[in-house]
């Protein structure tokens, strides 16, 4: 391999700037117990990590690298659309657009780094099993790390969230098939846990 084929060190620079970038997308779920909101270098590791848990035991037959390609491009997006909560209607209308016009950007500033976008709008089309697969795990973390919060009564009565909307908005789920069967055990575990009314 040449010399000049490896990217410069202002390159790599670069890339540093734009994960600590993405690491000042602040999410609205908490990061579990830390007393702080959770941001998106935070959340793509856990869905990375949680994705490759799952992988052997519900999805042996998925590809393990285009899964962890999924779920490390699946919100980066967000540098320039911002991260818009579920349950922000005002918001989740032009959600699709505002991410449509990041890819382009992002196209533009990493058009060294062509797999970054593939990944990232394969994502947002649901392209193939691997893809649906990460999307159906992402849509089970932020709740569960909600449930983890010291006191996640509190954070679904000052957001107004009910069982009945948790409900109608884990339908994404099922998605993907293999992890369909969250939908119902998730619903389960949140009644069970009482700090979400019904």
């Amino acid at each position: 391999m040449l010399m000049s084929d490896y990217p410069s060190i202002d390159r790599l620079s670069d890339l540093q700037q734009l994960i600590a970038d993405f690491a000042k997308v602040i999410r609205v779920p908490p990061l579990a117990d830390t007393d702080r909101p959770e941001n998106d270098v935070e959340h793509s590791f856990g869905l990375a990590l949680t994705c490759w848990y799952l992988h052997p035991k519900i999805a042996p037959e998925l590809n393990l690298t285009k899964i962890f390609q999924y779920a490390l491009a699946h919100d980066i997006v967000e540098l320039h659309a911002g991260d818009t909560f579920v349950f922000d209607h005002a918001n989740t209308q032009s959600k699709e657009q505002r991410e449509r016009d990041a890819i382009t950007k992002l196209k533009q500033d990493w058009s060294d780094f062509p797999d970054l976008t593939t990944y990232a709008e394969d994502y947002m089309n649901k392209q193939d099993e691997e893809a649906r697969f990460v999307k159906a795990v992402d849509k089970l973390l932020p709740v569960i790390m909600i449930e983890l919060d010291k006191d996640p009564n509190a954070f679904w009565s000052n957001l107004n969230v009910t069982l009945g909307m948790e409900r109608d908005n884990k339908v994404s789920i099922r998605v993907s098939e293999i992890v369909s069967p969250y939908y119902e055990m998730l619903l389960d575990w949140l009644k069970l846990r009482g700090h979400m009314r019904d």
